[in-house]
């Protein structure tokens, strides 16, 4: 496995949902020169969860019923990635996912110091779940970043009804059922649950959508001497009209505590009874 001090560290913004604020935390990182990343809006180029997605699929168990045979998957002039085609009797190939992760994280990491030699983070919305091997494979600081689910949700039906978010959304007929905010409820729920487990710590923080909005100076503050980089605000601040067509509402300041005129009462009380508890351990009003 390579080295972990051969990789270089990840910041891992691990999301509630979108529309949570990712795009302008992923701005104020773009502020320090020691923090690389594809910034061209959204910030979703994702090498980490791509690397990890491969690995994922290329230790597989093989099927021969669904997967390609060793005779297909060589020499056919279609090429299909999938599995390993074959059943090996020289190793078990599930055992190979976390040293690829390492490998090509390892290999990405030498590119990216050849163009970046002051590089010490990189930073990416992760798009794989956090778990022990992945934490094992790459050296991650991981920032759970939550926003007020109801906003969220209020957030999500504003930007599908613009047509730009239905991809990862649905369509926006969709998002205004009441099945859909069970499901997006529970989503949530399972997403918390997670977060919640985990305590502020030298390899993990957790930050606000609402914070940042109130006081985008003290959370640069915060994640700069957490991170030992210099994190800039005001630049953030400064180039805001350059996002204005990611809002949802007319101001970002209107973005907080929105659901109160914008959900119905059966919405509200879908999201309260799943995640009444969640809410207000996040420290948000559920009154």
């Amino acid at each position: 496995m390579v080295q972990a001090d051969a990789q270089v560290p990840v910041i891992a913004l691990r999301l509630m949902e979108g529309r949570t604020g990712s795009t302008l935390l992923m701005q104020l990182l773009a502020t320090s020169p020691e923090i690389v990343f594809d910034d061209r809006y959204p910030s979703e180029y994702r090498f980490l969860s791509y690397f990890r997605r491969l690995a994922e699929l290329a230790t597989a168990p093989f099927d021969e019923q669904r997967h390609r045979g060793v005779t297909a998957f060589f020499f056919s002039d279609v090429v299909e990635f999938g599995p390993v085609p074959f059943h090996s009797d020289v190793i078990d190939t599930r055992q190979l996912r976390d040293p690829l992760v390492a490998a090509m994280w390892g290999a990405c990491s030498t590119v990216i110091r050849q163009r970046h030699p002051n590089v010490r983070y990189y930073a990416e919305k992760l798009a794989v779940p956090i778990d022990d091997s992945l934490r094992c494979a790459v050296p991650l600081r991981a920032i759970d970043l939550v926003r007020d689910p109801r906003d969220v949700l209020c957030s999500i039906r504003g930007f599908t009804s613009s047509g730009q978010g239905e991809d990862g959304f649905g369509a926006a007929k969709e998002t205004a059922t009441l099945g859909y905010v069970e499901r997006f409820a529970d989503r949530i729920r399972a997403q918390l649950d997670v977060m919640l487990e985990a305590h502020d710590s030298e390899i993990r923080q957790l930050v606000r959508y609402e914070d940042m909005i109130a006081d985008l100076h003290r959370i640069a503050g915060r994640l700069g001497t957490w991170l030992d980089v210099t994190l800039d605000a005001d630049a953030v601040i400064g180039n805001r009209d350059q996002y204005r067509h990611h809002m949802t509402s007319t101001s970002v300041e209107s973005s907080v505590s929105r659901w109160r005129s914008e959900l119905t009462a059966p919405e509200i009380e879908i999201i309260t009874d799943r995640l009444g508890a969640h809410i207000r351990q996040l420290g948000y009003d559920t009154a």
